[in-house]
């Protein structure tokens, strides 16, 4: 008999995916950096990682696009789950691995790209320099990053005063938020469920981390995000992302605007 997989939780945001472990969420629709990766990571005879997968919208992208692809993810259900979803004859093209950054054992050198959409918040400060500078460590000379991260402009602008008063007192991380129940948009009648904190983050905040462990930003952006329920009464800095590459001195890149 076949295992059985484990249940989706039920949508209650549009397009936005509830995880197994209470994390956070899978948005259904791609961002602009998690359409590049997929783009490079097909183009690429080497292998492409993604962390914090999730269910895997964007490695089965990859997968359909002619990717070889690691997926990796901290909870192994969603991993189960991602396996089901991919096209059976894309498996031999597929690598699962369950992990925690910045802990998780990858080699080094070996990926050509990399995305790590919507995790790094779950992170401390110090986890969030450690883990891309493994980042750096895991990726091939010339490999290309993708990072994406939630702002205090999207479903946590109650956040936003606090942030701007550790903006102004020089806070190095200045989107620490906890507990993270009380700066929701809305009342949440179980207050024991999601992360107990997150670390909200802006453009400028990924490219010093980025920069620190080595890399060479090419894209640093805000991300606007339609899709979300309070859809109309945001900016376009819902979210933030940047694309940049370990240095290859032997290799010229070029990149499209």
């Amino acid at each position: 008999m076949s295992e059985s997989l484990p249940e989706i939780p039920k949508q209650w945001i549009e397009g936005m995916v509830p995880t197994l472990n209470n994390k956070g969420y899978m948005f259904e629709n791609s961002d602009e950096f998690a359409q590049d990766f997929i783009k490079f990571s097909s183009e690429s005879d080497d292998e492409a990682l993604e962390l914090g997968c999730a269910y895997g919208i964007a490695t089965i992208a990859a997968l359909k696009a002619g990717a070889k692809v690691t997926a990796c993810d901290m909870d192994e259900g969603h991993l189960k789950i991602l396996a089901s979803r991919a096209p059976e004859n894309l498996h031999s093209q597929l690598t699962l691995v369950t992990g925690t950054l910045p802990d998780v054992n990858l080699p080094e050198n070996h990926f050509g790209t990399l995305l790590c959409s919507r995790v790094l918040h779950f992170l401390s400060g110090d986890d969030i320099d450690a883990s891309i500078k493994n980042m750096y460590r895991w990726l091939k000379p010339g490999g290309k990053l993708f990072l994406v991260a939630d702002t205090p402009w999207g479903i946590w602008r109650k956040f936003i005063p606090t942030w701007e008063k550790n903006v102004a007192n020089g806070e190095q991380w200045p989107g620490y938020m906890e507990p993270t129940v009380d700066y929701l948009p809305f009342p949440k009648k179980d207050t024991t469920t999601g992360p107990p904190f997150m670390n909200l983050m802006s453009p400028q905040l990924l490219c010093r981390s980025a920069r620190a462990a080595g890399f060479d930003v090419r894209k640093c952006s805000y991300i606007s995000r339609e899709d979300f329920l309070t859809k109309g009464r945001m900016d376009g800095r819902e979210n933030c992302g940047i694309m940049a590459i370990k240095p290859d001195p032997s290799v010229s890149y070029t990149f499209d605007d």
